[in-house]
């Protein structure tokens, strides 16, 4: 019976695995990944984030903005963050210079009273993403 030295059966081991080794992590997927699109404290005027007393409610929603349409003017009691899925969108908000969003920027909507226009020949398709509780309604619209 012949006796392999162990440096040489070692050698011979680490040889297959590393030839094993890459054809088995290419047949691995990939792994999730994730890219930060909006981090903040304050909302889309500048003020602090403050979360409403309460029994808490998450409520999210895709709106969609026919093309050249608006909305009333409006406020929201709670935060909403907002991301534009497809389109564009311009908010005015009363004494400030108006903000324009195309398709894939995310916002904390203004605390003030604004509106909503999208100038665009297309739909925008926006998902609305409430912070509130169960008590507060979404929005408030401003009477003449």
């Amino acid at each position: 019976m012949k006796i392999i030295p162990l440096c040489c059966l070692a050698t011979a081991t680490l040889t297959a695995v590393a030839l094993v080794w890459p054809a088995a992590a290419a047949d691995k997927p990939a792994a999730p990944s994730s890219t930060v699109i909006l981090k903040t404290t304050t909302t889309g005027d500048g003020m602090p984030l403050v979360y409403p007393d309460g029994t808490p409610q998450i409520l999210s929603r895709i709106t969609v903005f026919p093309p050249h349409s608006e909305t009333s003017v409006h406020r929201h009691p709670v935060p909403l963050y907002a991301y534009i899925l497809e389109g564009q969108l311009t908010i005015t908000t009363e004494g400030q210079p108006p903000r324009h969003y195309q398709t894939g920027d995310a916002f904390m909507e203004t605390a003030g009273w604004h509106f909503g226009r999208n100038d665009g020949d297309t739909p925008t398709r926006l998902l609305a993403v409430y912070m509130g509780n169960v008590d507060l309604p979404l929005s408030e619209t401003k009477k003449p």
